[in-house]
């Protein structure tokens, strides 16, 4: 089985740690490749992507260390890009134009209705808040379903590798705080928007990210979704989500056992170039 992680981020963005402090990690753990995807730039003030002046230098440095570490381990270069309504997605012309190795495509912001203010879906509670109140009428209900069909939107009308944390809205949601995971409408817009992964090429990827920052009890997706996507023959990939050096593996073990549980016996790298899969090897 290869050791992978694809969903990394560094200091960019809103990571600690530059790139090959995780390079040097990755070895010592025995990694077979590692891929860096800060946040892409965002038309916004925003503290937790690349800055537009800094891009060019996090995508240099990445290639740089890709040809001094080629003969111990394959690192690839890639962004982790924001779905945004109506301004840009994962295979906008201006991320398309990078040579990227691969794209992560998330929707972490969702737009507030009447305004050109988008607000973060994971950010501040006092956000998630003032969507909720402002943009859903106070419906969870209402919520999750533009959620996920953002989320729709994103794969119907871009071309990216990585679907990034299928489930984020449960951030938030500690202990049921504010929905029911087996409320029937949740479970039709989940299912909904895997019909829709269905039908693309893009792999969807179990994140461990949740766990290693404490913000949820399990991974994403929630295992009941992973079982629904087995069943629909979807691709699959473990990553971490790290933020920081010491996590490029965390919780991976137990993740294993939760994939092969929900019927997976082979998961997705990127490896010699190209998208291989290898067996799961606990």
């Amino acid at each position: 089985m290869l050791l992978t992680n694809y969903h990394t981020h560094c200091e960019y963005c809103d990571g600690a740690g530059m790139p090959e402090d995780y390079i040097e990690v990755a070895l010592e753990k025995g990694f077979d490749a590692l891929g860096f995807s800060s946040h892409a730039p965002i038309p916004f003030e925003k503290d937790w992507t690349v800055s537009e002046e800094e891009l060019p230098d996090y995508l240099d440095l990445i290639d740089r260390l890709k040809e001094k570490y080629k003969d111990r381990i394959e690192v690839y270069k890639g962004l982790e890009i924001d779905y945004l309504k109506g301004i840009s997605g994962p295979s906008s012309e201006k991320f398309a134009s990078l040579k990227l190795d691969y794209a992560i495509g998330s929707v972490h912001m969702m737009p507030v209705r009447n305004s050109d203010k988008f607000l973060a879906i994971d950010g501040p509670v006092k956000d998630l808040q003032e969507l909720l109140k402002n943009t859903y009428d106070g419906s969870m209900e209402l919520l999750s379903k533009g959620y996920f069909q953002l989320m729709q939107e994103m794969l119907q009308n871009h071309k990216f590798d990585i679907l990034g944390h299928f489930d984020l809205m449960k951030k938030r949601n500690k202990n049921n705080l504010l929905f029911d995971e087996e409320s029937p409408w949740y479970r039709n817009h989940v299912i909904e928007t895997l019909d829709t992964l269905a039908g693309t090429d893009v792999i969807l990827e179990v994140n461990t990210g949740g766990l290693s920052r404490g913000a949820t009890d399990t991974i994403y997706p929630s295992p009941w979704i992973l079982k629904a996507a087995q069943e629909k023959n979807i691709p699959l990939m473990l990553n971490a989500d790290a933020h920081n050096k010491k996590h490029i593996d965390f919780y991976y073990r137990e993740a294993l056992s939760i994939i092969k549980e929900c019927g997976y016996r082979e998961l997705y790298s990127l490896y010699g170039g190209k998208w291989v899969t290898s067996s799961i090897e606990l």
